[in-house]
């Protein structure tokens, strides 16, 4: 060891001889006090030294004299051994002091022997006085910046610190003198760095170390430096250091995770991405078990893959080999992903392993990936054998390789792997082929080889049952990058349903093509423009002539141009062609015939064929005339039996009112003679003939204003009130017909608009229906039930319900001059029907299921 100031020199001896004094006072052995002289002597000079020497003898003198020692010896222990300790701390003290000073004396005594030149100095060397004045500086650093002796000499003179401010950087000034200053307070060496500006005004980077030269007595008596050029050392630790900096990040923000380990595989380092990655830090890392791996680590990966990643790292570290090995590790938000981990070690000249590098790889999405073409291949194993084919592989000379699972369950033949050693002399399975298509298959699948062209073929294939099956085979070659083939693909369909439905379908082409022969009609296919370009044999034979001339040239000149007009038409807009012309016969005779014809159109819409028909309808024509002219004269009897009818049901419609007139009218014959006269039932049933009058009035009205095309007289009616006026108008005759009646009648029905004359004679006609219906019922049954209801929100409904012998026809029921009694004219239901229909209503019957009849009248609300 040794002191760098003077201070600390003196302090260190002191401590040392006064430790040697004590020590010799204390053990009673006077060999340490020889530590305390040489102290003296070193640190003080050579006459303390002598007076060193005397002060010890006289100090060894009392020692010796005094009767036993300061301390009492252990009982352990001998004076020997104590002496023996006492001389090793002496000598080890002594040693310290010689090496304390050594050094020191040594630096002076070469100054003061050989005392340095100018030249000798290296770089820019330099030397100051003690108080840091410069006194000189080389030839060197008198080049470097630039300036005469004379110059130098008289920024020395300026002052102490003239140096640093003409020649270093502002920025380093300050801290350079607070260093220099520190070194000459304490007198330890001087190392500092800073830039100096060069002749040509650059500023380089210059290392200053000096050192104190002392005299004997420790003084320093100058400063002795050298300033070395390190500027191309700092661009170089600059560019080293960016380059580091930018290798590690290259190494943060490179897509993997990167990992440095000590020799025992304690973690030393991570870059950004594992940190980021994993959530962890470095710091966080601690290390394992046995300084092993990082158990922190450890714990982050799969529980299942655990002990075998414990196990390879473990194996790696202990044997230095490579690691290699993939498992599953959580990430910051807790997946586990998978990761293929290596890792390498770096070995000195010895072949010592100084560090492991690693690098893991998140290779999830490639796992997951290589476990989707795992699923794939064997979802296409799946597919491939249940797909409802054949399929098979050959080798180039037409060996088989493989035949899926359906092949072998159709077939029954299974190859062995024997069969796949044997190589070219295997089986080729030739037997399954039907033996009348042997030689063709064969000859085709040559073929096949020798040109390496895809084959499609058609023949008889022997099933495990032994039944010979149509099978439709395609063969395609697969060929390696120089284009050679390595192997044949096959795959074979059962088409025996197929080829016998093709055979049934070629026979239903030839009954077809029969029928459309046979039949008698001319049937036409023309192309997209009309041009025919098939007849059939009928039409053919009707024409006796070529087909271009079946349309163009046979039909009549009086309709030639307007079926030319319409075909051309029908062709440029795409629509269906009808149209009845004269067409010659191939007899001559022009005959009237319907032709037809429809577009055929493909899956977008556009015109592939025209498909067209030719029928014969001359006799049919003739038909509609005579029927027209028959019609004709069934029109003029028509309208006379239309005027009777008219007549009949004028007189219906008048013969009510008149008959309802001359009941009343001996009505009140009878009440005037009675006895005493009943006034007041003479005074209501002349009440009835003139409302009777009035009806009939009203119907001759009718009449007339239908002839003079005249409106109807519609208003708003309440239903309860019609019915049970009407109702009132036909008491005597319910009264002398024993009937009970029964109204239902809704009160809350809304008003209906018709006209109100019409209205009461369709429930007049049908009251009086079921009056007459029930002449011949029993007395205890004779009922009469009107009830009204709504139905829906637009219709109001009355029903007429009797107990009578019901209707025998109902659908006849409502037909002019259909009547089951022997008096009627079977025009008042007819007369109801049609007075409804004008209001916009219906009228329907039916039989009850208990007997009788219900007639049902609807008539529109509003």
């Amino acid at each position: 060891m040794e002191a760098t100031s003077k201070g600390k020199r003196t302090l260190l001896a002191a401590l040392t001889g006064a430790a040697g004094v004590l020590l010799a006072w204390l053990s009673h052995e006077p060999a340490s006090l020889l530590i305390a002289v040489a102290a003296v002597w070193m640190s003080i000079g050579w006459r303390a030294g002598l007076a060193a020497v005397a002060a010890a003898s006289l100090v060894f003198a009392a020692i010796l004299h005094s009767p036993a020692p300061i301390l009492p010896l252990p009982t352990t222990l001998d004076e020997g051994t104590v002496r023996v300790a006492v001389f090793a701390l002496s000598a080890f003290g002594l040693w310290l002091l010689l090496q304390t000073f050594r050094s020191v004396n040594f630096f002076d005594q070469v100054h003061r022997v050989s005392q340095p030149t100018i030249e000798d100095i290296p770089g820019l060397g330099w030397s100051t006085y003690p108080d840091g004045r410069m006194r000189f500086v080389n030839p060197a650093a008198l080049d470097f910046i630039g300036i005469s002796t004379e110059e130098m000499r008289r920024i020395m003179d300026e002052d102490h610190h003239a140096w640093w401010r003409h020649f270093v950087h502002p920025d380093d000034i300050d801290r350079s003198i607070e260093r220099w200053r520190y070194s000459l307070r304490t007198g330890e060496p001087l190392i500092d760095e800073q830039r100096v500006r060069r002749h040509d005004g650059t500023y380089r980077w210059f290392r200053d170390s000096a050192v104190a030269s002392r005299d004997e007595r420790g003084n320093v008596t100058g400063w002795y430096g050298t300033t070395v050029d390190i500027d191309d050392q700092r661009r170089a630790e600059a560019a080293l250091r960016a380059s580091e900096e930018q290798l590690r990040r290259l190494i943060d923000t490179v897509p993997a995770l990167i990992w440095c380990a000590d020799p025992n595989g304690k973690p030393s380092y991570v870059n950004k991405t594992l940190a980021s990655w994993s959530g962890l830090s470095l710091d966080e890392i601690k290390p394992g078990i046995e300084d092993g791996p990082a158990s922190i680590i450890i714990d982050t990966v799969h529980p299942d893959d655990r002990d075998v990643l414990v196990e390879a790292l473990a194996r790696a570290f202990s044997t230095g080999e490579p690691f290699a090995h993939k498992y599953r590790q959580r990430r910051a938000d807790g997946v586990y992903r998978w990761i293929d981990g290596k890792a390498e070690p770096l070995r000195d000249a010895d072949d010592s392993i100084l560090q492991w590098y690693g690098v893991c790889l998140d290779i999830s999405e490639e796992v997951e990936a290589h476990q989707a073409v795992q699923v794939r291949e064997r979802e296409l194993r799946v597919l491939v054998d249940t797909v409802p084919a054949l399929i098979w592989l050959i080798t180039p000379s037409g060996i088989p390789h493989y035949f899926n699972k359906r092949f072998v369950d159709w077939s029954g033949v299974e190859l062995r792997d024997q069969d796949l050693a044997a190589g070219e002399g295997a089986s080729t399975h030739t037997e399954l082929i039907h033996p009348d298509d042997r030689s063709r298959v064969a000859a085709a699948f040559q073929d096949a080889f020798a040109t390496g062209q895809p084959l499609h073929i058609k023949g008889r294939l022997r099933r495990r049952d032994g039944q010979y099956r149509w099978v439709d085979s395609r063969v395609e070659p697969l060929r390696d990058y120089r284009g050679n083939i390595i192997r044949w693909y096959g795959v074979s369909f059962v088409i025996e349903e197929e080829v016998r439905a093709q055979n049934a379908l070629r026979e239903s082409q030839r009954y077809l093509q029969h029928l459309i022969d046979t039949v008698p009609v001319g049937i036409l296919l023309s192309d997209p423009e009309g041009e025919p370009i098939y007849v059939n044999k009928r039409l053919m034979e009707y024409h006796g002539s070529e087909p271009g001339q079946a349309i163009r040239d046979l039909v009549h000149p009086d309709d030639r141009d307007a079926v030319a007009e319409r075909l051309a038409y029908c062709h440029r807009a795409g629509q269906s062609f009808s149209m009845r012309y004269r067409q010659r016969r191939s007899d001559g005779v022009y005959r009237w015939v319907e032709g037809r014809s429809e577009p055929f159109r493909d899956d977008e819409g556009v015109i592939v064929q025209w498909y067209g028909v030719n029928l014969d309808i001359d006799d049919e024509v003739r038909a509609q005339e005579s029927l027209r002219l028959a019609d004709e004269r069934l029109a003029r009897a028509s309208r006379a039996a239309s005027l009777a009818e008219l007549s009949v049901s004028i007189a219906h419609q008048l013969n009510q009112p008149l008959q309802a007139m001359v009941s009343n009218a001996n009505a009140v014959q009878r009440w005037l003679a009675a006895d005493p006269p009943n006034l007041e039932r003479a005074n209501r049933s002349s009440e009835s003939i003139v409302r009777n009058a009035d009806t009939a009035a009203q119907v001759v009205s009718r009449i007339r204003s239908l002839f003079s095309q005249d409106g109807a007289q519609r208003q708003a009616l309440n239903v309860e009130t019609v019915v049970k006026e009407v109702c009132g108008l036909m008491a005597d005759k319910l009264s002398l017909n024993a009937i009970k009646l029964h109204l239902d009648l809704d009160p809350d029905l809304p008003s209906i608009i018709a006209d109100r004359t019409q209205i009461e004679q369709v429930v007049l006609n049908l009251l009086r229906n079921g009056i007459e219906s029930m002449q011949k019922t029993d007395a205890s049954r004779k009922t009469l039930k009107i009830a009204s209801r709504r139905r829906g929100s637009d219709m109001v409904v009355i029903e007429f319900h009797d107990q009578g012998g019901g209707i025998d026809d109902v659908a006849r029921i409502f037909d002019p001059f259909y009547t089951t009694k022997k008096e009627g004219m079977g025009m008042g239901l007819s007369i109801c029907h049609s007075i409804l229909e004008t209001h916009g209503g219906g009228i329907w019957a039916e039989n009850a299921p208990g007997g009788g009849a219900i007639v049902t009248v609807s008539l529109p609300i509003g």
